[in-house]
């Protein structure tokens, strides 16, 4: 009997190494790894001639809006926007779902300690999970609301969700916001459960602080978004998580870091043994505050854009691999919404899409600009994420027994974003214009081919539902 697929003549591309080989897929499996497969039967041979074979990648933030009421985007068209980016796999927010009306125990109502309105339930995320297997393309996990109820969490848990996530900011994000007691609750119910707590990081006081004073300056322009959330105003919030971390011994992930300070403060917490992981987006090592002038409110998003000397010390974090990962932290807005930030732009809504753009753009700037071997960018797009999230070795990795989720990339391969072009549901891109060399020739996922650039804006290839939830077990599981 011939095997499902075989793809040949590329250029593996593992966390380890690179080399030449065919790789042999069946029912979705990697099934054998060779020098050459030439002789076996197979039903499909891809040819990656000239090209790489990287793992499928990771994006461990994106914000896709399902259920979606509102037409932002949704699942299946967020799902077609990273397979065209080369991402098979993402963790996806709870903020459109009935737990993302939860809080932790604080919102910004000024409560405190007490129970919210409407805590998240296990029912509320199964219903959730039951929702996503209906039109997703690309396998997903999902983030969840945390709250303080230990046996609320624990129960949600139970489900395999990836891990909790809250805002200390009410305005950066539209996760619930969770002050400083309600963040100390959640993180004494998840200690014990091996489970981290994301936390976007902001000080709610320092940024009110910050906006009031733009505000009372007049100031609306674009710097002013940046000006009124400068780095401390991260590193303070960052500082926090940390220490509650330390003393209740909960493992927490802090996203889209932008600021030295904060992984300076990481780094020091990890020689005392603090379980923290962390990630940053594209948006925070390329676009600086002349790019921010530039996009008016198409840049502005939460932590804010940095100058030119904060993005060269976030890199030096990225090469040494302080930072684990790479996410998007995708996050659709209309034209018209982020065009309101051209007059205030405290008008714009925060955040950028970035599920299509990330692997390519952090390729040409990490690797063909600053020397990154193709290795760690492997890790950091994928398998650092799979193994942080419990998804290795299914996941975020090229070996006998993983899915075959894989990226066929041409290296040399040259193109223009254009946000026209991109299969976002809005049509825009904060790297408009921008020349980019690394492209995205195919994406499989589990053996599926769910993108192929000849095909560029044929849906079709990706079948909705075929991809499926992924509990934080699933590393760890045997393939179907």
């Amino acid at each position: 009997m011939p095997f499902r697929t075989v793809v040949h003549g590329g250029e593996i591309v593992t966390d380890t190494d690179q080399f030449h080989a065919d790789i042999v897929i069946d029912d979705g499996i990697i099934v054998a790894i060779v020098a050459n497969a030439a002789n076996l039967s197979a039903n499909q041979r891809i040819d990656a001639s000239q090209l790489l074979v990287l793992p499928g990648a990771i994006d461990t933030r994106t914000t896709f809006h399902e259920p979606d009421p509102e037409g932002l985007e949704g699942i299946l068209r967020g799902g077609l926007a990273a397979a065209a980016g080369g991402v098979t796999t993402v963790i996806d927010l709870p903020v459109s779902s009935a737990t993302s009306s939860t809080t932790s125990s604080a919102t910004s109502s000024g409560t405190s300690g007490g129970a919210a309105e409407s805590a998240p339930t296990a029912e509320d995320t199964a219903a959730r999970i039951r929702e996503i297997g209906r039109s997703t393309i690309v396998d997903i996990a999902l983030w969840a609301a945390p709250s303080g109820d230990g046996r609320a969490m624990s129960r949600i848990a139970r489900l395999g969700v990836a891990g909790f996530a809250s805002s200390m900011d009410p305005d950066a994000s539209k996760l619930a916001a969770t002050d400083d007691a309600g963040i100390l609750l959640a993180m004494i119910a998840l200690a014990d459960l091996n489970v981290p707590l994301s936390i976007h990081c902001e000080s709610p006081s320092l940024v009110a602080a910050g906006v009031a004073a733009m505000r009372a300056a007049g100031r609306r322009d674009a710097l002013a978004a940046a000006e009124s959330r400068p780095p401390i105003v991260e590193s303070v919030a960052v500082n926090t998580a940390l220490f509650l971390a330390e003393q209740t011994g909960c493992w927490i992930h802090i996203p889209h870091v932008s600021a030295a300070e904060s992984l300076r403060l990481i780094a020091d917490a990890r020689t005392r043994h603090v379980r923290v992981t962390t990630d940053t987006c594209p948006h925070y090592l390329t676009l600086n505050q002349a790019e921010l002038e530039r996009l008016g409110g198409f840049g502005r998003t939460a932590p804010a854009l940095r100058d030119q000397d904060e993005i060269d010390q976030l890199w030096s974090f990225v090469l040494d691999e302080t930072i684990d990962a790479i996410s998007s932290d995708h996050i659709a807005a209309t034209i018209e919404a982020k065009a309101a930030g051209d007059h205030d732009i405290f008008a714009a809504p925060i955040g950028l899409p970035g599920v299509q753009t990330m692997l390519p753009v952090f390729w040409d700037e990490a690797v063909n600009k600053r020397g990154m071997s193709r290795s760690q960018f492997a890790r950091q797009t994928a398998t650092n994420a799979a193994q942080i999230f419990g998804l290795y070795p299914r996941k975020g990795s090229i070996r006998i027994g993983a899915d075959a989720d894989l990226v066929l990339f041409d290296p040399e391969g040259s193109w223009e974003v254009h946000g026209s072009e991109l299969l976002y549901s809005q049509g825009w891109s904060p790297f408009e214009g921008r020349a980019v060399k690394g492209m995205v020739v195919r994406t499989i996922r589990r053996g599926e081919t769910i993108y192929d650039a000849e095909r560029h804006a044929d849906t079709s290839l990706a079948r909705p539902g075929s991809g499926r939830f992924l509990p934080r077990t699933y590393g760890a599981s045997q393939p179907a």
